[in-house]
């Protein structure tokens, strides 16, 4: 099936925006992602976050506060719930490839399946693979870089390098396909659009509001975007990011699952 995507992949049109340009000479798409990443996470990186989901479903916007413990080299990581007041206390623990939530009203702890990583998470627009990071676009993907895009959608003027991910055989990966914008300069993401194996385009991830952080020109405004669900939108807001942090090994154990409400 993966073999199959692959060549409807090369089949497709470039993504929507400008006409691309050629790449520069000696400019290697994985490099390009992994710089991304290295962005984006560093190898350690501790956040408070505030995330607010929009949908017509809601009379108010769902406004939910976090933080969370990334170890990207370990390939683990620890989220807990801040509020509202009836998800305090709430954790999520991925230590690859398993994850768990623990539900601090009725102090239960479950492992979710890999089945249910695609599925929202915390009634947001993301999955619960996109919070925990389930699967890595490093190690996960093969990478192409398609060009240079000198006006990226929703940075008009900022150019940036848009490079494709196309997930690996056997890769535990929920998407059929990804395409990235990535500031050319100090590579922070921009954008990414998310297809599924059929080639449809789901969902598009918006990320502004960059400023320097510890050398890193870091995104500080994250939006997820479904393109089947009309009026649907999910805001994260950084308020703290900490990068190249010491954590504590009991962060990242079932027991701190069960921490103090």
């Amino acid at each position: 099936m993966r073999k199959l995507l692959l060549v409807l992949v090369l089949l497709m049109p470039a993504p929507a925006g400008a006409e691309l340009e050629p790449s520069p000479p000696g400019a290697d798409a994985r490099e390009i992602a992994r710089l991304q990443e290295d962005v984006l996470r560093g190898d350690r990186a501790y956040m408070e976050a505030t995330m607010t989901v929009v949908s017509p479903r809601l009379p108010t916007p769902r406004v939910v506060r976090l933080q969370s413990w990334d170890d990207r080299l370990g390939k683990r990581s620890f989220i807990r719930i801040l509020a509202p007041a009836k998800d305090e206390g709430n954790g999520f623990l991925m230590k690859r490839p398993n994850l768990w939530m623990y539900v601090a009203r009725v102090e239960r702890t479950m492992r979710i399946p890999p089945s249910m990583m695609l599925q929202s998470w915390m009634g947001s627009d993301f999955t619960n693979d996109d919070l925990v990071k389930q699967s890595s676009q490093l190690d996960d993907y093969d990478h192409k870089l398609l060009g240079v895009d000198p006006a990226t959608p929703g940075h008009e003027g900022v150019r940036a390098y848009v490079v494709e991910f196309i997930p690996h055989e056997d890769a535990p990966v929920v998407w059929g396909r990804i395409v990235s914008w990535i500031e050319i300069e100090h590579y922070t993401p921009l954008r990414q659009e998310f297809y599924d194996e059929d080639g449809a385009k789901l969902r598009v991830f918006e990320l502004g509001d960059i400023r320097e952080v510890q050398g890193r020109y870091f995104p500080h405004v994250w939006s997820m975007v479904p393109l089947e669900k009309p009026g649907h939108r999910t805001t994260i807001e950084m308020r703290e990011i900490r990068f190249d942090e010491i954590f504590d090994e009991r962060i990242f154990s079932t027991r701190n699952l069960k921490g103090t409400r």
